[in-house]
């Protein structure tokens, strides 16, 4: 079902009622079927009991379904302003960034079914507004892309994709296999998450109150390491600490549980702390190291890549200059 013009400039999209349908039937069966024990007068009261909870909640599930079909809620709602998925937050135009367009599923007879990924500018800021506002489904996975399926429309995404064109003529739409592929990640140690943790917390114990922002960066090439926190604070002027013991040490342990054979480990990151949000932001290089700081000496590159072996082509050219 679909409501446009541009008058109201709105168009909705509902899902399929098929499936509304169905589980209707479902729910009606279910509701019956506890009746045959609620109204045997033969049967153990407890029993009957407990059939009569369940028709009640199978019967809730038939009002709900029949809701469902006589005053279905739209799973999209696309204006000039932006779009609302159903159990997400409303999406202004502004926050996204493209569109991606991919084949979930083959047909019989060639016919493909496909699907869209919203491509935002700040998924992390999304993130957290799901947390906030989305439905219990969507906070559950709120780390996963926003994806626009088929399953819960009544048409092709194509055609929705075309909709959102109309309401956004500057609205960038690619194909997947357009898309640059992406840089593959090391693969993450089952420790680091336990390490980053700790981190984080002995991080956050050496910091002075009132503080609002702080960013510990590190650089460790071989034996030659330079690390500082610098804190944003409330009620006075940013201020540079040294780091703590502990959080050197934590350092040491990070660089060995984010080695890989292929790619090394880092050589330099920082991570961003902020007295309003519970998720630090670790950011890790694998081949840089900060222009302001100066070249470890060939013996500690040469101690680094003895340490922490890397394939030929991961070495960073002022890195492979140095040893040679």
């Amino acid at each position: 079902m679909q409501a446009s013009g541009r008058e109201s400039s709105i168009t909705e999209y509902y899902p399929p009622r098929a499936g509304a349908a169905v589980a209707l039937v479902f729910f009606l069966v279910m509701t019956a079927l506890p009746g045959f024990v609620v109204f045997d007068w033969d049967e153990h009261a407890v029993m009957r009991v407990l059939a009569a909870v369940a028709m009640a909640l199978f019967g809730f599930g038939v009002y709900a379904m029949l809701d469902d079909l006589i005053r279905p809620q739209p799973t999209l709602l696309i204006t000039d302003q932006g779009f609302t998925y159903r159990g997400y937050p409303h999406v202004a135009w502004t926050e996204v960034d493209r569109l991606r367009l991919g084949i979930g599923r083959l047909r019989k007879g060639g016919h493909t079914e496909k699907f869209a990924e919203v491509v935002l500018r700040n998924p992390v800021e999304f993130r957290d507004r799901v947390r906030a506002l989305g439905d219990a489904a969507a906070r559950k996975n709120a780390d996963r892309p926003l994806y626009i399926v088929p399953e819960r429309l009544s048409v092709a995404v194509p055609v929705v994709v075309e909709a959102m064109r109309n309401h956004h003529p500057d609205l960038t739409v690619k194909a997947l296999e357009d898309e640059p592929a992406p840089v593959p990640a090391p693969p993450r140690s089952p420790d680091r998450d336990m390490v980053e943790s700790a981190l984080v917390s002995a991080l956050t114990d050496a910091l002075p109150a009132p503080w609002q922002t702080a960013v510990l960066w590190f650089c460790l090439v071989g034996d030659d390491g330079h690390a500082g926190i610098q804190v944003d604070l409330t009620d006075a002027d940013p201020d540079e600490l040294q780091p703590s013991e502990e959080v050197l040490n934590l350092l040491h342990r990070l660089k060995d549980v984010c080695y890989d054979q292929m790619t090394g480990t880092w050589l330099s990151g920082q991570v961003v702390l902020q007295a309003a949000s519970t998720k630090a932001q670790f950011t890790l290089s694998f081949k840089e190291i900060p222009d302001w700081l100066p070249l470890p000496e060939p013996d500690e590159c040469r101690r680094e890549l003895a340490t922490y072996p890397r394939a030929g082509d991961e070495i960073p050219d002022w890195l492979r200059e140095r040893i040679s």
